[in-house]
């Protein structure tokens, strides 16, 4: 995302409490963007959205991602207030311990339905918006674990369906909706030092 080109842009962001989400919220801001911050902490998106410069810059919206409801209503309320999206930041996730008799099936029915369907509902309720502009941007984050087995994880089965994902979207846009103007990065992480990060990993 180039300074040059964001004076004003809109970029929304799911996962955007803390970590990867709260860092690229600023390091967007700085460039230029507004913002719209996405998470489940609705306490932690106030703060956040403060810090940025207010509701001329950026405002936050809860939103748990494997919810269509609050999927749709947090483009919804971007539009409302921005008026468009022009850039599309699918970093939500959780993980989990490792192990396969370690984590409970809950565990795993959360993870999956953040990781996967997350990502799936946060492209769904924002492309007609970028599809009607013709371009804009897309970034999945996905992880290393999708390509290095990590004994006893189901995490890294949960990002490799992220990177799948993405390059479905890329397709999609390219072969079939013959839109090359809206683009689409995979962002395959290794260890970031976040909340969901164990110190032991990094």
């Amino acid at each position: 995302m180039e300074a040059a080109s964001s004076q004003n842009h809109v970029l929304v962001i799911t996962g955007a409490s803390s970590g990867i989400g709260a860092a690229s919220a600023r390091r967007a801001v700085e460039a230029g963007y507004r913002v719209a911050l996405a998470a489940r902490r609705e306490d932690a998106l106030d703060v956040l959205a403060d810090e940025l410069g207010g509701p001329e810059r950026a405002i936050g919206v809860r939103c748990d991602v494997a919810s269509w409801d609050d999927q749709q209503a947090l483009a919804d309320a971007v539009i409302e207030r921005f008026g468009r999206i022009d850039a599309v930041f699918a970093n939500a996730g959780l993980s989990a311990q490792m192990g396969l008799l370690e984590s409970s099936p809950e565990q795993w029915r959360t993870m999956v339905l953040t990781n996967v369907l997350g990502s799936a509902l946060t492209i769904r309720a924002t492309l007609p918006h970028l599809l009607e502009r013709g371009s804009g941007h897309y970034l999945l984050t996905s992880s290393l674990a999708a390509r290095k087995v990590v004994p006893g994880s189901l995490y890294g089965a949960t990002k490799a369906a992220v990177s799948s994902l993405a390059e479905a979207l890329r397709a999609e846009l390219r072969l079939v909706r013959r839109l090359p103007g809206i683009r689409v990065t995979l962002i395959e992480a290794g260890a970031v030092a976040t909340d969901m990060t164990p110190a032991g990993q990094l």
